[in-house]
């Protein structure tokens, strides 16, 4: 990609997110906690829910974080899976990775602010009796814009300052899940009590189970390649990937399953387990105390992903604009904290008008999305060993063609089988606006080429 040689890079604040910070910052691009995984529980009952928790990376987030140990340690520069795509498949595929992925996560992290205020209101309504954020529409939205204004700031101050952010967020995040799985443990054991809910999964449970639970599952699962945009920002990319990378994908699941765990055996009513329930699910476990760890938890959550989100995805509009998609100002570094800064802008400037909208569920469309940007991805991985086999991997993903063409196969198979789902439960309609945004991207880049075309000198055509 031409970016990767802009003057403009040597400008970027090199090294600036250490290792152990990259590794946090991940946990906070994919996760914010077990917080967002209640309704699965509701939706397809304790068990299933618990095998979806466990199954799930094996088939969905160990391919894209595998993908990303080779290739982001391979070609270390800004802008990461987008020009892995490009320079495997052509500028026509690195665009669509870069648009899909970049459309995804402005719906995606528009969504943590709003969550963020929604979850205050609640706690301001039922410790204070304070509904304000929760009736006024205003005062819900300008406190949404507040949270945007911040941490858009703090994005725009440097890359270290979010990775130390991050790593706070991570632990004040996991720590209280933490001890509420061990409390919940041992109590248990000095029950006596079996370790896994009772019942088991009729055949018509698991499909009406697989339709409601997969996309929620497979959204709390993925992101694992997007802070490869960071690369030329990373200190010791080589070996910093596949640490945090590989890592990060059981700290996930066990920040998922053990909460859960102890979590349906304590609050085994399924119905309550709706979105906000982790504090009444903790208070079960461990009393007020525990309760009050978990709401921390669940007011950092929010933030720590729209943190790590804005860091992630401002740099595709960086790209974006090397390859002149955008406006070419959007790759200027800012003197000082060696940031993109207008392309950190943009992106918070997008996200301070959506936290107005009132939005339903995206997580279908959020989830197909990506994994369209993902199959291409993971194609790149495997393009890429055939046409630069001597391209230097500090990782290299063991087992040779069985193995990578696994890697490809399992995620496409998992969003083929969530698209047949959806079909079958809610008919093709269902899939309209989703089929709309991937349609976008090739109409923007064939639009451009024909106006570039139209633009160039007779005797150039």
């Amino acid at each position: 990609m031409a970016g990767s040689n802009s003057s403009s890079h040597r400008l970027l604040r090199a090294r600036s997110l250490s290792p152990l910070a990259l590794a946090f910052t991940v946990f906070c691009c994919v996760s914010g906690g077990p917080i967002g995984l209640e309704p699965l529980v509701a939706e397809t009952g304790p068990l299933l829910a618990l095998l979806l928790i466990l199954v799930t990376p094996l088939v969905w987030a160990i391919p894209d974080a595998l993908t990303s140990c080779e290739l982001a340690p391979a070609i270390p520069v800004e802008g990461g899976y987008v020009v892995w795509v490009r320079r495997a498949m052509g500028p026509f595929a690195g665009f669509l990775n870069a648009w899909w992925t970049w459309l995804y996560t402005i719906v995606d992290a528009a969504l943590y602010p709003v969550l963020f205020t929604s979850t205050l209101g609640h706690l301001l309504n039922y410790y204070f009796g304070n509904s304000i954020l929760l009736d006024n529409e205003l005062a819900h939205y300008a406190v949404s814009v507040c949270v945007v204004i911040l941490f858009t700031y703090l994005n725009i101050r440097g890359t270290r300052i979010v990775g130390m952010a991050s790593t706070a967020f991570a632990l004040l995040i996991i720590a209280p899940f933490a001890v509420m799985s061990i409390v919940g443990l041992v109590r248990m054991a000095l029950e006596s009590k079996p370790f896994l809910p009772p019942g088991e999964i009729a055949p018509g449970e698991l499909k009406q189970g697989l339709s409601a639970g997969l996309g929620i599952i497979m959204w709390n699962y993925l992101g694992w390649d997007a802070l490869s945009t960071v690369a030329e920002e990373v200190d010791q990319p080589q070996k910093a990937y596949p640490r945090a990378l590989l890592w990060g994908v059981p700290l996930v699941a066990a920040v998922y399953f053990f909460p859960t765990l102890v979590g349906v055996h304590y609050y085994p009513d399924a119905a309550q387990w709706q979105e906000g329930a982790w504090p009444n699910i903790a208070r079960a476990v461990g009393g007020e105390w525990m309760a009050w760890g978990v709401i921390v938890a669940s007011v950092v959550s929010p933030v720590a992903l729209f943190t790590a989100s804005l860091l992630a995805s401002s740099r595709v509009p960086f790209v974006l604009a090397e390859e002149r998609f955008l406006p070419r100002r959007l790759v200027d570094i800012h003197p000082k904290f060696g940031t993109p800064w207008l392309a950190i802008l943009v992106c918070g400037g997008l996200y301070a008008i959506l936290v107005y909208q009132k939005f339903g569920s995206l997580i279908q469309l959020n989830v197909v999305m990506y994994s369209a940007a993902l199959c291409l991805e993971t194609a790149a991985l495997l393009v890429l060993r055939v046409k630069e086999p001597n391209l230097h991997r500090p990782f290299k993903i063991r087992g040779g063609w069985p193995v990578l063409i696994l890697i490809f196969l399992l995620p496409v198979s998992m969003i083929g089988l969530l698209t047949a789902l959806s079909i079958q439960e809610d008919g093709w309609q269902s899939l309209w606006l989703t089929g709309l945004a991937l349609a976008s991207a090739p109409v923007i880049y064939f639009v451009k080429q024909a106006y570039e075309r139209s633009r160039r000198p007779a005797s150039e055509n």
